[in-house]
């Protein structure tokens, strides 16, 4: 009499977890290049405006992680670079929210572009310096920071003129 206990409720636990696997599967952030990530920044939001907005603050939130992070480092040159643009792709991504809030979808995708570069040009001064054994955290935060603004362009794409 057990078994069929467990049998059963096998076949619910499995049927329960398929079932949501299709619902988890079918997210604003499937298609997008990184849809893990893209979900936990998202935090439940399923229309793009929405969704977007979340991932912008989750971007500001992490990019300000980030700029202090980079302050335990040390005196590194290219991490005054870091620093400076990790403080640029902040203020692209508050115009970003700015831009959200006006739906003007050109400019709002040319501060997303911008906060992309800002952590792009991080990279490269620490590469072009030499320090990234010294930067490498810096350097593995920075390309989540990427991955990050990938799939706010990603949301971005989605939206539609009103």
């Amino acid at each position: 009499m057990a078994e069929k206990h467990l049998v059963s409720f096998s076949f619910v636990f499995l049927a329960v977890a398929v079932f949501a696997g299709q619902a988890h599967g079918s997210t604003i952030c499937d298609k997008s290049d990184y849809p893990a990530l893209c979900r936990s920044a998202v935090k439940g939001a399923s229309d793009p405006e929405s969704a977007l907005k979340a991932a912008i603050e989750h971007l500001i939130s992490e990019t300000n992680h980030a700029k202090e992070s980079s302050q335990t480092v040390g005196n590194l040159k290219s991490l005054s670079v870091c620093k400076q643009n990790f403080k640029d792709a902040v203020d692209d991504l508050q115009k970003s929210l700015q831009h959200l809030k006006n739906y003007d979808l050109p400019s709002l995708k040319i501060s997303l572009s911008g906060a992309l570069t800002d952590y792009s040009t991080c990279d490269d001064a620490v590469v072009d310096n030499g320090d990234e054994k010294k930067a490498l955290g810096v350097l593995s935060t920075d390309a989540l920071l990427e991955r990050l603004a990938s799939n706010c362009l990603y949301l971005a794409s989605l939206l539609r003129l009103k």
